[in-house]
């Protein structure tokens, strides 16, 4: 049997009288033989017929021919086959009307010939498959409807929900407009708000600042003075805007906690009070910060005043702590308050006698890297004809060249104190220590 051959089932009682012997010749069939209803039945259920080709034999009368297309109507194939009738060529017009009326699809004339059944199946299988296409493409189509009746549902309620979630965006919208006025005039109002602190902050300021000059302060522009230098070390130390802020406000208040001693006591010199009155004086400053501390704008201040009278190597008070154990704006406020109380004293005759008693207290009251910041804001506003001084860069050295002030690295180390004559070695070891610990690029070099 070829691929394409025709299965047919010959459903017949005279195969012996030879009308099926056609199909023992032919190619292009594939034929199964059944004599009745039953034997129809058991071989459906192994054998797909295309074509089921009927022969009721000759003078059958037409009653019963229609009883055997309505048993072969009743079997259950898996696929509706063609109905072929096999009939007397005298059968008239009205009986073949009839006959395919019952459910036969061809009338086909004795003798069978193959080729007629051959052509009339490839007919009707065509036709059958077009059939089945066709009733793919309505299954098709009733599906596309189903899913397109779907999607519309779907889309009906996804524009509701759209609808719905735009009514609530434009809502949110709203409240957000009306939130960004709200915090439009929040905003205006904090900075009113900061506008007024910030004149209280400094009224209340310039209050202490004049109770100190009138009660405790022997210098006319202490404060100032102190609060100007030490903002000079701090912005050459690397302090940022709000530090500067801080300890400018520690630099115009650190005198504070001088009002609560007796006036007589707080403008007496240090060396001329008793003991008792010395240990009262030591600890102003831990009374001022305790002062300040309530009031938020100078609390940072507050913080670096506490700590005035610590001393680099340990002596100092309220606690005694050592070197950088002492926050460094607490260190350049006492180096500040310093400076320009020994730019005062009697014996400080010119700038080398300042330059030699910050050298003295570098180590000891101040901490050295502060002291070398000092002693180049002296060389910078304090440099007379006497004692001049000229900026060099580090690739100018050269030997016998005299510092004009001590020479730090960055962390603070001491290499060399001024007056020192510079030697090849002692550039070299400059230049060795600031590829590790970066120190000044410009130096002061004695005219």
């Amino acid at each position: 049997m070829t691929t394409d051959a025709i299965s047919v089932l010959f459903v017949t009682d005279t195969k012996e009288t030879g009308m099926a012997d056609p199909f023992e010749k032919a190619e292009g069939f594939h034929v199964r033989y059944a004599r009745d209803r039953d034997q129809c039945l058991e071989i459906v259920n192994t054998f797909h017929p295309d074509i089921v080709l009927v022969d009721p034999g000759s003078g059958t009368a037409m009653e019963k021919i229609k009883t055997w297309i309505r048993q072969l109507d009743d079997i259950p194939f898996t696929f509706t086959p063609g109905f072929f009738l096999v009939m007397d060529a005298s059968v008239t017009m009205e009986d073949r009307c009839r006959l395919r009326a019952w459910g036969c699809d061809e009338v086909i004339p004795r003798p069978v010939q193959t080729r007629e059944i051959q052509y009339l199946s490839h007919a009707y299988l065509r036709h059958r498959t077009l059939e089945q296409q066709i009733f793919a493409h309505k299954q098709t189509i009733q599906q596309a409807r189903t899913y397109l009746d779907r999607f519309k549902r779907h889309l009906f309620s996804v524009k509701k929900e759209l609808s719905s979630e735009k009514t609530s965006l434009n809502n949110a919208l709203k409240q957000i407009h009306h939130m960004t006025r709200e915090r439009s005039h929040l905003n205006t109002r904090v900075q009113e708000l900061k506008h007024a602190l910030n004149q209280h902050t400094d009224g209340y300021e310039k209050l202490l600042v004049r109770l100190i000059q009138n009660r405790v302060e022997t210098s006319r522009g202490h404060g100032e003075r102190v609060a100007h230098i030490a903002c000079y070390v701090g912005k050459r130390l690397g302090f940022n805007e709000k530090k500067l802020e801080n300890l400018h406000k520690a630099g115009m208040l650190h005198e504070i906690g001088l009002v609560f001693m007796p006036r007589d006591t707080a403008a007496m010199s240090f060396d001329r009070l008793t003991a008792f009155e010395k240990g009262i004086q030591e600890q102003y400053p831990v009374k001022g910060a305790d002062l300040l501390i309530h009031c938020k704008a100078f609390e940072k201040a507050a913080q670096i005043i506490r700590h005035l009278h610590e001393n680099a190597d340990g002596s100092g008070y309220p606690r005694g702590l050592k070197k950088t154990y002492i926050p460094l704006a607490s260190r350049i406020l006492a180096g500040a308050d310093l400076f320009d109380t020994l730019k005062n004293r009697d014996d400080i005759l010119c700038l080398e006698d300042l330059m030699t008693a910050l050298e003295n207290a570098a180590g000891s009251r101040l901490d050295p890297m502060v002291a070398g910041r000092l002693q180049q804001y002296a060389l910078q506003h304090m440099a007379s004809d006497a004692f001049q001084v000229r900026e060099v860069g580090l690739e100018e050295l050269a030997p016998g060249m005299c510092l004009g002030c001590s020479v730090f690295t960055a962390t603070g180390t001491k290499l060399f104190c001024a007056d020192t004559v510079l030697t090849q070695t002692a550039i070299d070891r400059i230049i060795q220590y600031n590829r590790e610990y970066p120190v000044d690029d410009i130096l002061y070099i004695k005219v």
